[in-house]
C-alpha cells in the first residue's frame, strides 16, 4: 500500500475540520431565539401595596407603665409581643396585691394574770399545775413578742393573803402587780418564772386580780389591750370584804367586774384550768364547773370575749395556741374595689382594630372600647393578699388606616387611671401617662425615569413588488447565512481538489 504524504494528511485534516465548522455553524443559525419577556411571579409581602409602596410598623419606645398603690399593690402595663408582619401590638396589664396575710403589727398591751393561790401547787404529771401554766405563759409571749414588736406585756399575780400573819383577805392587796407593762421579753419571762404558789393562800380572789391589771394600762389611745385570766379555781373572795362563800356577793361582783374592764375597751380571756366538772361544792350544793359558768358563761356563750374550760393534759396546747390567737390580729391585707381605666389616643381608635387576648382572670371588663372617653374599664371586686390579676388586648394596625399617622410616634394609650381601697377603708387614686410608643413608615418606590424619544423611523422605500421564491431570513440571521455558503463554497472547492488528487495517485 502506498504511504500516505504530508500534502495528503493536511488535505484530510482540513476536510475534517471544514465539515465540522460547517454543521456547527448549521446548527448556530437554525437553533430558537432565547425568550426576553422577563417576566416573574414573585409572592407580595403583607407589607407592599398594589402601587409598591411598603408599609412599616415599627416598635419606637417600649416603656412600660406602673403605677403603685402605695405599699399595697402594683398596677403595670407592658408590651408583651410586637409583630411587624401583621402589624400588631399585644399589650398585658397587670394588677398585683403586693401584701401577704401577715399578724398586725399594731400595739398591744397584755396583763397575764395568774392564779398562785395552794392549789396551784397539784400535780400535772411530772410537774405542778402552776409549773404547767408558767412554761406555756412563757411560749405564748415568745410567739407574740416574735411577731409584734409593738408588744408590752405586765403581770399580776393573785390569791389570798395569809390570816395567820393577822393579814386581812378580801380586799385588793389579795392581788400584786409582779410586773408593769414591759417590752423586754426578758423580762416578763423572768416575771412569770418568779410567781411562787402561796401555800396560805388558800381562797382565790379573783376580782383582785383583775382589778389590779385593769389599773396598770397605759392612757395611750389606738391600742389593742387583753387581759388573760389563768386560774384553776371558782372564786370565793372579791375586793369589797366578802369572802369565804362562791355564791351571792362574790360572784356577782366577779361578773361585775369584768364586764366592767370589758366595756372600757379591754378584751377579757378567762380560763378556768384543771377544774372537776363533777365536783360538788359542799355550801351550794353545785359543781364547781356550774359556779364558774354562774361567772364566765360557757365556751359557746361566754359573758365576756371568750372563756376556755382547760383539763391539765392541754394546759400547753390551750394557753399557747388557742389563746396566743386571740392576741392577734390577723390581717387579710385584701384589695377591694379595683377600678383600672385605660385610655387610648384617637389614632389607635381609628388606625387600629381593638381585640381581647384572652378574659381577665379577676374581675370583669367592658366588651369594647368607650367611644366617649375613649377607655375601656377593668374593675376587680376584690383581690386577695399575693394575688396577680392579668388581661391582655391586641392592636393591630387597619389596612386602610389614614396616612396622616405616617413618621408619628404614637403612644399605645394616653394614660392609665388606678383606684382601689384597703380593708381599713383607705382609698388609693393613681394615674400614669407612661406607655410603649409605635410608628408606621410608609416607603414609596422611586420614580422610574421616562423613556426616550423614539427615534423616527427611515422614509418608506416604494414597494418591491418581485416575489421571493423563498421566506426572507428573519433579522438577526442573515450573518449566519453568508458564512454557511463561503464555508460550503471553500469546502466543495478543496474537496474537488483532493478527489483529482487521490484519481492521480491511486492507491494500490
Amino acid at each position: 500500500m502506498k504511504k500516505t504524504n504530508f500534502f495528503e494528511k493536511i488535505i484530510y485534516s482540513l476536510i475534517l475540520f471544514l465539515t465540522i465548522t460547517t454543521l456547527s455553524m448549521s446548527s448556530l443559525a437554525t437553533s430558537d431565539t432565547p425568550n426576553t419577556d422577563g417576566n416573574t411571579n414573585d409572592k407580595q409581602s403583607s407589607y407592599t401595596d398594589s402601587n409598591g409602596a411598603t408599609t412599616t410598623f415599627e416598635l419606637v419606645e417600649d416603656k412600660s407603665c406602673h403605677i403603685d398603690l402605695d405599699d399595697s399593690g402594683t398596677v403595670d402595663k407592658k408590651l408583651t409581643s410586637f409583630d411587624a408582619t401583621t402589624r400588631s401590638a399585644t399589650l398585658t396589664l397587670t394588677v398585683k396585691n403586693t401584701k401577704q396575710v401577715s399578724v398586725s403589727q399594731k400595739a398591744v398591751e397584755v396583763f397575764l394574770v395568774v392564779d398562785n393561790s395552794s392549789s396551784m401547787s397539784d400535780s400535772v404529771g411530772d410537774i405542778t399545775r402552776k409549773q404547767a401554766v408558767i412554761n406555756s405563759a412563757n411560749l405564748l409571749i415568745d410567739k407574740l413578742f416574735s411577731v409584734n414588736p409593738h408588744a408590752k406585756v405586765g403581770v399580776v399575780s393573785f390569791s389570798s393573803l395569809d390570816t395567820t400573819k393577822g393579814e386581812v383577805e378580801g380586799t385588793i392587796n389579795d392581788a400584786k402587780l409582779t410586773l408593769a407593762l414591759s417590752d423586754s421579753k426578758d423580762e416578763v419571762s423572768s416575771a412569770i418564772s418568779s410567781i411562787e404558789t402561796h401555800e396560805a393562800g388558800i381562797r382565790t380572789n379573783i376580782d383582785a386580780g383583775i382589778t389590779i391589771a385593769s389599773q396598770n394600762y397605759s392612757k395611750e389611745e389606738n391600742i389593742n389591750r387583753y387581759l388573760v385570766l389563768l386560774t384553776d379555781g371558782v372564786p370565793n373572795n372579791d375586793t369589797q370584804g366578802n369572802f369565804q362563800t362562791y355564791v351571792g356577793n362574790v360572784a356577782t361582783n366577779t361578773k361585775s367586774k369584768l364586764q366592767e374592764i370589758e366595756a372600757s375597751g379591754i378584751t377579757v380571756i378567762g380560763s378556768m384550768i384543771g377544774l372537776d366538772s363533777d365536783r360538788v361544792e359542799p355550801q351550794s350544793k353545785k359543781t364547781y364547773r356550774a359556779l364558774a359558768e354562774e361567772i364566765f358563761g360557757t365556751v359557746d356563750n361566754p359573758t365576756i370575749s371568750s372563756y376556755y374550760y382547760i383539763p391539765d393534759n392541754e394546759i400547753q396546747s390551750t394557753i399557747a395556741d388557742k389563746i396566743y390567737s386571740d392576741l392577734i390580729t390577723i390581717e387579710e391585707n385584701n384589695l377591694k374595689n379595683i377600678v383600672v381605666k385605660d385610655y387610648f389616643p384617637q389614632e389607635i381608635i381609628d388606625n387600629f382594630n381593638f381585640e381581647y387576648v384572652a378574659s381577665p382572670n379577676i374581675g370583669n371588663v367592658s366588651q369594647e372600647i368607650d367611644k366617649t372617653d375613649n377607655s375601656i374599664t377593668w374593675r376587680i371586686e376584690l383581690l386577695k393578699a399575693g394575688e396577680v390579676a392579668t388581661l391582655s388586648y391586641k392592636l393591630t394596625l387597619k389596612p386602610d388606616y389614614n396616612k396622616e399617622i405616617v413618621d408619628k410616634i404614637i403612644p399605645t394609650n394616653s394614660k392609665v387611671d388606678a383606684s382601689a381601697e384597703t380593708d381599713d377603708g383607705t382609698k388609693i387614686e393613681k394615674t400614669s401617662d407612661d406607655s410603649p410608643t409605635v410608628r408606621v413608615l410608609y416607603t414609596v418606590p422611586p420614580t422610574p425615569a421616562p423613556e426616550p424619544e423614539p427615534t423616527p423611523a427611515p422614509e418608506t422605500p416604494k414597494k418591491d413588488k418581485t416575489v421571493a421564491p423563498k421566506q426572507i431570513p428573519q433579522t438577526g440571521q442573515s450573518s449566519l447565512i453568508i458564512v454557511f455558503i463561503v464555508v460550503f463554497v471553500i469546502t466543495s472547492f478543496i474537496t474537488s481538489i483532493g478527489v483529482i488528487y487521490f484519481k492521480k495517485n491511486k492507491i494500490k
